[in-house]
């Protein structure tokens, strides 16, 4: 289960401190759940808010012939955890509507909802231009196989490594932009808060935090964790 879910972990778990990302709603939730992994036969299948490591689970079941079902009232949409008895977790949007969760042996799909739709064809895209960034040491190892200098190895990385780094920054700030109204918005707005606060040390903002900012709507502005963040950044 590990080495099936890291990559999407290493995603979510600055949102760790977050908690739950509220959007007014009062219906039903409902997460249909799948699993060919033999060894998570019999485990017991959590929902946890994603912020809140000591919160009382939401729903839980047992996974039988590779099924697990839950279901409850929605009162919130909310980033939640989906667990399997031990600490490697999915992160995924619990809103109105029916949620599949299918879990391979080498891939994990989730959808059924538009905004999990919307997470994961961003993770997907985001994930494909890091593994393409983490591919460079690789590269950087043929070309020397292959005789070029090191000033033209630096120079044809550095340019490819620039590259794939706007990429990344103007595909994470299309994604905040076009949900800055919901949940998805927020969250991803609030990770890269936490990742210029680890890089620097101190509450700081960044030149692509400041553009989001700055455009976003005032309903935006004026959510809790948002308001704090930038208050600390004065």
């Amino acid at each position: 289960m590990k080495t099936i879910v890291t990559r999407v972990i290493a995603h979510c778990i600055v949102l760790s401190g977050l908690g739950a990302l509220l959007c007014a709603c009062a219906d039903r939730w409902s997460v249909q759940g799948s699993s060919s992994q033999s060894i998570l036969e019999g485990r017991t299948a959590y929902i946890r808010p994603l912020g809140d490591h000591s919160a009382h689970a939401i729903d839980s079941c047992e996974v039988l012939h590779g099924k697990f079902t839950m279901s409850g009232p929605l009162d919130s949409v909310m980033l939640v955890r989906l667990s399997l008895g031990n600490d490697d977790f999915i992160p995924f949007v619990l809103e109105e509507g029916d949620v599949a969760i299918d879990i391979g042996n080498s891939s994990i799909r989730i959808a059924g909802t538009p905004l999990n739709d919307r997470l994961y064809a961003f993770l997907t895209s985001r994930d494909s231009l890091s593994l393409l960034r983490a591919e460079l040491p690789r590269e950087e190892s043929r070309m020397y196989l292959q005789g070029y200098s090191e000033d033209e190895i630096l120079d044809y990385l550095g340019r490819e490594e620039m590259a794939l780094v706007r990429a990344i920054d103007q595909l994470e700030t299309r994604f905040i932009t076009e949900n800055y109204d919901n949940a998805l918005g927020i969250a991803w707005f609030l990770q890269l808060c936490a990742q210029a606060q680890r890089t620097f040390g101190y509450p700081t903002t960044t030149p692509q935090i400041d553009e989001l900012y700055f455009h976003a709507p005032e309903s935006f502005k004026q959510h809790p964790e948002v308001r704090r963040y930038m208050d600390e950044c004065l």
